[in-house]
């Protein structure tokens, strides 16, 4: 009979946000980065809430099996990352992404098969400049298999997170999940990418209006798709998480706008329209976000 999972070897790629914030929680966790990378992260300590985080840094090339492996990089920098992953997935070796979107999984899947968990991150306000993390609301990592089935896998990382001090839920519905964090990104975090800090969009005018519009695309394309999201899940979601949230704080958009980053707007509005075209359906919403993000972006 097979001994149940149990996770004890962990590994990290990315050290944006959501990389700080939950690295910091793992025991002995390696942050995968080459030579050049780890030296910035180096000379340049990360901070959280003000306090030094330590983290061991390894390169891909002298990288062995993990149980457990993080990724935590940006969309835009996933299809490079997953050759640099390579070393630290063995047989056994659950994946779990905390990319924002509905398709990064799928991409990891396609290239290590049977090693990934479908997941989202939630509840989390962090803000990062440079180096440094400030947060009020660490957030969770909700998750579980794509068909929803509680394998012995999905206990095991959900008895390692916990031990970390992670907040974490095992999910049978996670493809729920994923898409009513896709409306609050491509509501929220696409109009914030004005300019505008939370604040500024828990307050009626012309930008809530267009993030309101951009959730209800997401929700009837939802329905299309399979996923059961209501048809007011939107307001119902604001009046929930908005008081939560520090009036001046920003989404992650917001802050690669300031930063003057590529931002996530393929995996937001883009996906969008792309599934949205399938089904002949509209995105009026979503591609006046679209054509101004990137028009943003190319003038950087």
């Amino acid at each position: 009979m097979k001994a149940e999972p149990s996770i004890r070897t962990a590994a990290l790629i990315g050290l944006g946000a959501l990389g700080i914030l939950f690295g910091r929680k793992m025991p002995g966790v390696q942050v995968i980065a080459d030579p050049a990378r780890a030296a910035r992260y180096a000379a340049e300590p990360v901070l959280c809430n003000g306090e030094g985080c330590r983290f061991s840094y390894v390169s891909p090339e002298a990288g062995q099996p993990v149980d457990f492996l993080l990724v935590a990089v940006k969309t835009t920098a996933l299809e490079g990352v997953l050759r640099e992953i390579a070393p630290f997935v063995g047989p056994d070796t659950v994946i779990l992404s905390v990319l924002n979107g509905i398709t990064s999984e799928e991409r990891i899947e396609a290239v290590y098969p049977g090693h990934t968990l479908w997941s989202v991150a939630i509840g989390m306000d962090a803000t990062r400049t440079g180096r440094s993390l400030r947060f009020q609301s660490a957030g969770k990592i909700q998750f579980g298999e794509r068909d929803g089935r509680m394998t012995p896998r999905v206990k095991a990382l959900a008895r390692y997170l916990t031990a970390c001090g992670i907040e974490n839920e095992p999910c049978a519905d996670i493809l729920y999940k994923q898409w009513h964090k896709l409306m609050v990104n491509v509501g929220l975090n696409q109009a914030a990418a004005f300019d505008l800090p939370y604040g500024g969009l828990a307050v009626p005018g012309p930008a809530r209006d267009k993030m309101l519009e951009a959730m209800q695309e997401v929700i009837r394309l939802a329905n299309l798709e399979g996923v059961p999201l209501p048809p007011d899940n939107d307001v119902t979601w604001l009046e929930a998480a908005m008081p939560a949230f520090a009036p001046d704080g920003m989404p992650s958009m917001r802050q690669d706008v300031l930063a003057r980053r590529p931002t996530e707007v393929e995996e937001f509005a883009g996906t969008v329209r792309r599934l949205a075209q399938k089904h002949g359906m509209p995105t009026p919403a979503n591609d006046f976000f679209y054509e101004r993000i990137r028009a943003i972006e190319a003038g950087y």
